[in-house]
């Protein structure tokens, strides 16, 4: 069944769901949502405990939707319309046949999620349907989205009516020192100095410009496996690190590694942003850990409209009102 038409693509708009966990030896990236958290509550509000959402990249898509369904935008802030009428994020919307979702440009972050009630029919690969374009695999025809593509669905209930706060998220980007930090001369540096997002950055990686790091001898190992999250240092001193794309092994030293929790955060910092790393043990982060998981575990649905039972020639309504 079509559930919704691409009338602008975006930029650089692909579906992600939570990844593909276990087939690194293999040779296949994680990949999945570059914002986990974003994901995890746009479902929520959807009625979803997991499920494929649409990542956009700076600039948001356009969609015209052919059936019934529930919608919840999370993320970065791009100024999201029905109609031409403003929507909120970060609660469920209900949408129409024939209602436009639009988006008038971004405000805050870098990659803002949309949710679904029903079911997307997508490329499944490696039990995944996350699209990895670099190898065609996954998402809708293992590519980004073009003009005028079709997408299919499942249909599903009807969620109820619910909204969610933002998430309160921490500046600081925590790291743990390892791998070959010993092979640089001052390590600790990196958690002296406010380094930028340069324009390389995408799904794969993020190099940063800043105070150059000083290798004892060589920026080059023998390749080893690697994780979202490291921290690779090459011969120009300037950091990169890898995201949710990234390869399987690399060939540069690893000053470190950004813990999970904080790659969402990383995943809405945009070309000119800034970063501060703080450094943390492995015990401090098993408790970050945990406590975000928690807290999404514990996310409040909460309905603040007021409600009113009215009877008009007869007939039961039941009316809420929101306030804007």
């Amino acid at each position: 069944m079509l559930g919704f038409v691409v009338k602008h693509p975006g930029l650089f708009s692909t579906f992600q769901d939570e990844g593909r966990l276990g087939y690194q030896s293999e040779g296949m990236p994680i990949s999945g949502a570059m914002d986990q958290e974003s994901m995890i509550l746009a479902n929520k509000l959807v009625g979803k405990e997991q499920g494929a959402v649409l990542e956009m990249t700076f600039m948001g898509s356009s969609l015209e939707f052919s059936k019934n369904m529930a919608i919840a935008i999370t993320g970065a802030h791009m100024q999201p319309m029905v109609n031409n009428k403003d929507i909120a994020m970060y609660q469920t919307v209900f949408v129409y046949p024939g209602d436009i979702l639009t988006f008038k440009g971004l405000l805050s972050g870098f990659r803002t999620y949309i949710a679904f009630s029903d079911t997307l029919e997508l490329d499944e690969v490696y039990n995944s349907k996350s699209t990895y374009v670099k190898i065609g695999a996954g998402g809708y025809k293992g590519r980004k989205l073009e003009k005028n593509d079709e997408i299919c669905v499942i249909s599903n209930t009807l969620p109820l009516f619910a909204q969610i706060k933002k998430i309160h998220r921490d500046d600081e980007i925590r790291v743990l020192l390892g791998y070959e930090f010993e092979q640089f001369k001052m390590p600790e540096s990196i958690f002296n100095h406010v380094y930028k997002v340069s324009n390389e950055v995408d799904r794969m990686g993020m190099r940063l410009e800043g105070e150059k790091l000083e290798h004892i001898e060589s920026a080059d190992i023998i390749s080893s496996p690697i994780i979202p999250g490291a921290i690779q240092v090459p011969k120009s001193g300037q950091p990169m690190i890898l995201l949710r794309d990234a390869g399987t092994i690399g060939g540069y030293t690893r000053i470190g590694a950004v813990i999970s929790c904080d790659l969402d955060r990383l995943a809405q910092k945009k070309p000119g942003d800034s970063i501060r790393f703080k450094a943390v043990n492995l015990e401090e982060a098993v408790q970050i850990k945990k406590k975000w998981l928690k807290t999404l575990r514990n996310i409040n649905l909460s309905d603040d409209r007021r409600h009113f039972s009215v009877v008009v020639n007869g007939v039961s309504y039941e009316v809420y009102v929101e306030e804007k």
